[in-house]
């Protein structure tokens, strides 16, 4: 069995087209690195992964998977017990690999220990950077404005550190994921992301922004649900209870 230096895992929630186009953007520019994608179709009620199957099946490396829908966050983690490689990328389906980024975050993640989850900069098609993707955690103050705080990457600058990035493209040892607990699966959909990078800092991990790195996100076109809005704040209120306590999830709650 030859040795994978990175696990891609990708959810599909009957994105069957924007799968294909990131998987294929995946074996067009992570040929540098020994790798393995594993894809998880999340939506039992239709027929994407009979159809993911018959594309990829008698492709090396590639691993089409099937499962309730239990959450984004337990897919994933379906994903990463499936992995073999030091390092897992959970990557959004509506993501496109552009260039050698993913080569370069596995080095950075190689070379700082200290590096808990890394991630590269989120683009529009357009090329308009997603500022959104990376910043603090969430505040009464956030909270109240409705709005996560800007921040800037310094160009300048290769590895910004930050609280929390996005679990659009998210890179983490193996290792480091298994000793925190994986995705927390009482979140369904929305705050996994802020929950792991929480979880990772009190570990004693920093987590990071890679300035040289690019991947293209086309956001929200992943999540296909209706009821988005509710989860959103369902999620929002366990995250709160969870790391705040309840005091302050019901203070939050008022805004």
């Amino acid at each position: 069995m030859k040795k994978i230096n990175l696990s891609i895992i990708i959810v599909n929630f009957n994105t069957l087209d924007l799968v294909i186009d990131c998987i294929e953007s995946i074996k067009k520019y992570a040929k540098d690195i020994k790798f393995e994608i594993i894809v998880i179709n999340n939506h039992p009620q239709n027929n994407d992964y009979e159809k993911l199957k018959k594309l990829y099946d008698r492709e090396d490396g590639i691993r089409i998977l099937k499962s309730e829908n239990h959450g984004f966050g337990a897919a994933n983690n379906i994903g990463a017990k499936e992995a073999r490689g030091e390092f897992l990328l959970f990557l959004n389906s509506d993501t496109l690999i552009i260039d050698d980024s993913l080569q370069k975050l596995v080095r950075i993640l190689n070379n700082n220990p200290k590096i808990g989850a890394v991630s590269p900069l989120l683009y529009n098609p357009g090329g308009k950077l997603q500022k959104y993707a990376f910043g603090d955690f969430q505040s009464l103050l956030s909270v109240t404005w409705r709005k996560r705080k800007k921040l800037n990457p310094n160009r300048n600058k290769k590895i910004t550190y930050v609280n929390l990035i996005s679990g659009a493209a998210m890179m983490i040892r193996k290792a480091t994921f298994d000793r925190v607990g994986g995705f927390d699966e009482r979140f369904f959909m929305y705050f996994e992301d802020d929950d792991l990078c929480r979880r990772l800092v009190n570990l004693g991990k920093k987590n990071a922004i890679v300035a040289t790195t690019k991947i293209i996100h086309l956001q929200g076109k992943s999540s296909s649900m209706s009821n988005r809005k509710i989860m959103y704040y369902r999620s929002q209120n366990y995250y709160w209870r969870k790391h705040k306590g309840l005091f302050l999830e019901l203070v939050m709650r008022t805004f």
